[in-house]
């Protein structure tokens, strides 16, 4: 029988872990597919959400479900160029309208006009379900 041994968190959690697990999965089977795209964001998103300093982006719950909110959504040049304000609005508007739970509700709620520049994923775990199964 082969000894099992505990894996190494190699990033900011478990849950990020889970998504670098499935980006991974996904990039083997089909490159830098749309699905890859949305996790990526994701992975980058829960990163932000881990960092103790970030009060911009943190987990909340909604309904009773974990969620994470972006107070303002930020300028994340550092995960690359597309990751500017404006590409970040992007890639949750992105995910808003690929992705509705079971019942055709919205997962992910982004606001932005002229005056906000904010977003609400109501339910990461059925978001993670949803990029999985779509």
């Amino acid at each position: 029988m082969k000894k099992q041994t505990a894996r190494k968190l190699e990033d900011t959690s478990w849950l990020a872990q889970i998504i670098r697990d499935k980006m991974e999965v996904e990039f083997d089977k089909n490159g830098a597919s749309a699905r890859w795209h949305c996790l990526h964001t994701l992975h980058i998103i829960v990163n932000e959400a881990d960092d103790p300093d970030n009060h911009s982006i943190y987990y909340g719950s909604y309904n009773g479900n974990r969620s994470i909110v972006i107070c303002e959504i930020p300028s994340l040049m550092k995960h690359g160029t597309d990751f500017d304000t404006y590409g970040m609005q992007c890639k949750l508007r992105g995910l808003a309208e690929r992705y509705t739970d079971d019942d055709r509700q919205y997962i992910v709620s982004v606001l932005t006009t002229n005056d906000l520049n904010s977003a609400t994923i109501k339910d990461v775990s059925e978001l993670m379900y949803q990029i999985s199964t779509h």
